[in-house]
């Protein structure tokens, strides 16, 4: 499972603004009191989260970036390079400045259905993801959580969908479309069934039944007209996952794909944040 970097960049600036404040606030405070906190950023693509998060942070961070596509990771450098105000290459990654931030970064490529837990004996002081645990399954998340609650480490991950996307202006196909892409949503994408919508609130609970303390909080992108070229994509990603059903005859998802590929296209898509603290 992997994306282009440019899906990714196209998404970041609507994952940045979509985020929950007050759950990155709480996350934030937690870690007030660490002279230079360890956070491991699971599934870390181009380096977006760390983008996101960090300039909420210590004044001193670490970040572990663990990823397994090493071409996202290559991207991830290059980019925080650039988002950077000062950047000194290091023998593990990246030594970064930024907004009176000292910001030290590791790449790190890890396979996380072998190994949800790859941190290992070096126990980071907070584990975060952006937009990973929609992709995984049930049985995968059973696991990373036994591992969390097993080594008492905190969790802030944000942007997990959790409701499909409403499209505008209405479609005939919409109905249709949307439940062929909910089936292609819950196939395997590398950890065994997708959990999709329902991942957010299982993990949620799965926690809680482990002893931690969660917080929800909704994190919907709101798509207009100056986020055309990410609705493009996103609404051929549809089309495409549509197809693998083989569900719906071609020309309606031609028809459905020219009217949101139109300017004045708008879309809502359903994410949550979930902060899970151990007690």
């Amino acid at each position: 499972m992997s994306f282009s970097a440019e899906w990714l960049r196209l998404r970041e600036p609507v994952d940045h603004r979509s985020r929950d404040k007050t759950l990155l606030e709480k996350a934030a405070a937690y870690l007030a009191n660490k002279d230079e906190p360890v956070i491991y950023d699971l599934g870390a693509g181009a380096g977006s989260n760390l983008r996101g998060t960090a300039l909420s942070l210590n004044t001193r961070q670490r970040w572990v970036l663990a990823d397994y596509d090493p071409e996202l990771l290559g991207a991830a450098l290059d980019f925080l390079s650039t988002w950077a105000d000062k950047s000194r290459p290091t023998a593990a990654g990246l030594e970064l400045e930024k907004s009176g931030k000292l910001i030290r970064v590791e790449v790190k490529r890890v396979d996380l259905n072998e190994n949800p837990a790859p941190w290992g004996e070096t126990k980071p002081d907070l584990v975060t993801s952006a937009a990973l645990f929609d992709l995984v399954s049930e049985h995968w998340i059973d696991r990373f959580c036994t591992a969390l609650a097993k080594d008492k480490l905190p969790l802030y991950t944000t942007l997990v969908h959790d409701e499909t996307a409403e499209w505008s202006p209405s479609h005939s196909a919409d109905a249709q479309m949307t439940a062929a892409f909910e089936r292609d949503f819950g196939k395997e994408k590398g950890f065994g069934p997708s959990a999709g919508n329902k991942a957010i609130g299982y993990m949620a609970r799965k926690l809680q039944s482990l002893g931690y303390e969660t917080a929800l909080a909704g994190s919907p992108w709101q798509l207009e007209e100056n986020d055309h070229a990410l609705i493009e994509q996103l609404a051929d990603g549809w089309a495409n996952a549509v197809r693998e059903t083989k569900s719906v005859p071609e020309e309606v998802i031609q028809s459905w794909l020219a009217a949101r590929r139109a300017r004045g296209t708008a879309c809502v898509v359903g994410h949550k944040d979930l902060l899970a603290f151990p007690a």
